[in-house]
């Protein structure tokens, strides 16, 4: 399960990034199985799915989860993919802090030392920055 989350957006960007997350939903894209929450908690946007796409792999030298790279950038990073379309929307979403989260199996409880955060650095080329917080920490800051 995933997790995006828009720091503080406007009513204009959320309607924006509502859009292009819906466009980006279907198969090629995140193999969007379930919305599970798209709403505002705390003024930031939650972006909560399921998808039958993995975005993270188990490497096998560390047995750490790890970001899938061929999948990130298909879909996430590349250019013209889901960042890169909204950093060129114009509305300044590329200046909200925004974070891709993997919070587990979609068949799991909750386990938050599963859980990896990644901050979003908007460019031509976007790229995911791995930081280490909580997810309660993001929501109430």
């Amino acid at each position: 399960m995933y997790l995006l989350l828009f720091k503080k957006p406007s009513e204009k960007q959320v309607e924006l990034i509502r859009e292009t997350f819906s466009e980006f939903d279907w198969n090629m894209g995140f193999a969007v199985e379930e919305v599970v929450v798209d709403d505002l908690l705390n003024s930031n946007l939650l972006i909560q799915f399921v998808s039958s796409k993995a975005f993270f792999e188990l490497d096998s030298s560390s047995n750490e989860l790890t970001l899938f790279p061929t999948t990130v950038e298909a879909v996430v990073t590349g250019k013209g993919q889901f960042l890169g379309t909204l950093r060129n929307l114009g509305q300044g979403i590329e200046e909200l802090e925004t974070f891709f989260i993997y919070l587990g199996e979609a068949s799991e409880n909750r386990n938050i030392e599963n859980e990896m955060i990644y901050k979003v650095k908007y460019d031509k080329y976007s790229d995911l920055i791995k930081i280490d917080t909580k997810l309660e920490a993001l929501l109430n800051s």
